[in-house]
């Protein structure tokens, strides 16, 4: 069996980003708030830029039903946070190379001080050559 195809495609994977999507609900039965879910985003958000002047743009979209999106952007990426009006909280977080010890780190901060337990997590590496 030649193995050298898909050793070749593999040498030739240039990663240069990370997308993290984790689900989140409450442990308790009450519905979060729109206010509670912002907070989890700017505690989170404090952790990646703690020590950096860079500029983040929130924009928040609450005219979508009973929940309400948050998206917040910079230079080095995106996350995005959708909230269902209930209990439940996707958080879809994009960001380039280095950042990806920050977020772990953000994640937790996330979760802190809320009911969040999270009932998925999948890391996705991006780049080019196939990755």
């Amino acid at each position: 069996y030649d193995q050298t195809s898909p050793l070749e495609q593999w040498n030739s994977q240039k990663p240069t980003a990370l997308q993290v999507v984790a689900q989140m609900e409450t442990s308790f039965g009450k519905p979060l708030k729109q206010k509670t879910v912002r907070a989890a985003l700017d505690r989170g958000l404090a952790t990646l830029f703690e020590s950096s002047d860079e500029e983040i743009h929130i924009a928040e979209f609450d005219d979508l039903g009973d929940g309400c999106v948050f998206m917040s952007t910079w230079s080095g990426g995106t996350i995005f946070v959708l909230w269902d009006g209930r209990q439940h909280v996707d958080v879809n977080l994009f960001a380039y190379e280095g950042l990806e010890s920050q977020v772990k780190e953000f994640l937790v901060l996330f979760r802190r001080g809320t009911s969040f337990r999270t009932i998925l997590y999948d890391e996705h590496p991006r780049g080019f050559g196939r990755v």
